[in-house]
């Protein structure tokens, strides 16, 4: 089912403010991710006129756990039980087939967004959101282990900064309103919305070099990301919820 649009007066607004947890702040790596995808969604929202924008100013509050003070989405790390307060009560993120709680690995290269239309809010309107992205991502990277040509193997190793910014812009498309449902799929139009993706690792020395995987195009290049884009299924799907 389609995720409404936020509430009209910050629909009006145009930006949506974005609260950092301290389980972010003392992690660097996502504190920077964090920071580089606010600035790349909004480039990619001046450019393709999607009508909103994300920020995340110095000072800004959480979401109020029983009013409506505070940012409008809520950015985490995830590890196990996703849980989150809203309107004075405890929320617990579950599995939209079983309806059970979700254990959210804290390894694998996905996020989680919640979008909550809230009592205060209106019916159907979305009043808060709150994105999940995994506290350790892992990837699968070549490592040399001699002076050998074929002293190499596979280990594992924390996913570089490239994928971590593309995990952070998927999950503020969620934000904007976009259900899974409307994720795009692997092929032509693959974008930063895509769902399932593969991975192009660097070595293991270089995570710098990480890259999201969204489409094999032999014999021309692979198409691949960073840098985040938005095809045009995507983009009128968020402008039809902001302008």
């Amino acid at each position: 089912m389609t995720v409404r649009p936020w509430r009209d007066d910050i629909k009006n607004g145009k930006v949506l403010t974005i609260f950092p947890t301290d389980k972010v702040k003392n992690d660097a790596g996502w504190l920077q991710a964090f920071k580089d995808s606010i600035v790349e969604f909004n480039q990619l929202s001046t450019t393709l006129k999607l009508g909103v924008t994300f920020s995340s100013p110095p000072g800004v509050k959480k979401p109020d756990p029983v009013g409506e003070d505070g940012a409008e989405v809520q950015f985490d790390l995830g590890d196990g039980r996703l849980e989150y307060e809203a309107v004075g009560q405890k929320f617990v993120a579950t599995d939209k087939d079983t309806k059970q709680p979700i254990n959210f690995s804290k390894t694998a290269l996905h996020g989680y967004t919640e979008t909550l239309a809230l009592s205060f809010g209106g019916p159907g309107r979305i009043r808060r959101a709150f994105i999940f992205v995994p506290a350790t991502p892992m990837v699968t990277a070549v490592m040399r282990v001699g002076p050998g040509p074929n002293d190499f193997k596979d280990v594992q190793r924390l996913a570089g900064p490239g994928i971590r910014k593309f995990i952070a812009v998927h999950e503020l498309i969620h934000a904007c309103g976009l259900s899974d449902a409307e994720h795009n799929a692997t092929g032509p139009d693959a974008d930063t919305f895509t769902i399932n993706p593969g991975v192009s690792a660097g070595s293991f020395q270089k995570p710098e070099d990480d890259k999201i995987l969204l489409r094999v195009n032999a014999p021309n290049p692979n198409v691949t990301a960073p840098p985040n884009f938005i095809k045009k299924k995507v983009a009128d799907l968020i402008r039809n919820n902001w302008t």
